[in-house]
């Protein structure tokens, strides 16, 4: 079996309940495209058409998007296999991306068609029914993780915003899943790396967390989500 295949049967959620033997089928009928990005290269521009969306199969890619005054703001990393991005422009009707693609390391990426939620197959039928049936849980579940984002954005102090970012990254038996970078958590709650450094510093000196390098550990569960109130 091809490796990229094999990792997207294994990671790719819209690929779930699919054989091999449809995903090299699904390939076949809609121009999939496997590429090979260098770092720094352009997966797609703010100016292109949408006409294709994309799947990571490895490495790690940054969406961005540039200001009038030309200063580039990160939007989003996509750093897991298996996950889409550039889906979204396919059913808004947008004539362009109004984002870009960069490759922030050597990375592999497959490109599909938009044909492929508009059309079936004579010969699978339940091939593209799965396939829209696994975008529409995608689609479900980046909302709802952009809807606790939101909840998480409108805390009023740094504190609570940090509140928000562990307890949603703690697992069921209360540990963190996860190396954390700051500087990855500093864009995603908005916030000055500093500030964000700052405070965690604060919170290990009251005893609510305790900081080893990117690990953080949960000291005082009643402490912390005291600041979810």
């Amino acid at each position: 079996m091809n490796h990229n295949i094999e990792k997207l049967i294994t990671h790719c959620f819209i690929c779930h309940g699919l054989t091999c033997h449809q995903l090299q089928q699904l390939l076949q009928e809609n121009q999939g495209i496997i590429k090979n990005y260098k770092k720094g290269s352009c997966i797609f521009t703010e100016t292109e058409q949408p006409t294709r969306f994309f799947i990571l199969i490895d490495g790690k890619v940054n969406i961005l998007r540039n200001t009038l005054n030309g200063k580039r703001i990160l939007m989003t990393t996509v750093d897991t296999a298996g996950d889409i991005f550039g889906e979204v422009y396919l059913f808004i009707h947008k004539e362009q991306y109004e984002m870009s693609a960069e490759a922030m390391e050597d990375s592999v990426v497959l490109e599909l068609s938009n044909h492929i939620f508009m059309k079936s197959s004579q010969t699978s039928p339940q091939l593209y029914e799965t396939l829209r049936n696994n975008l529409l849980r995608i689609f479900a579940n980046k909302a709802y993780l952009l809807s606790r984002k939101v909840q998480m954005l409108s805390a009023s102090s740094i504190r609570e915003k940090i509140a928000w970012y562990l307890v949603e990254h703690q697992k069921k038996d209360g540990t963190l899943e996860g190396n954390f970078k700051r500087e990855y958590m500093a864009d995603y709650m908005n916030i000055a790396r500093p500030s964000l450094s700052r405070e965690l510093s604060l919170m290990q000196k009251e005893g609510i967390l305790s900081l080893h390098g990117r690990n953080i550990i949960i000291k005082n569960q009643e402490k912390l989500e005291s600041y979810l109130l």
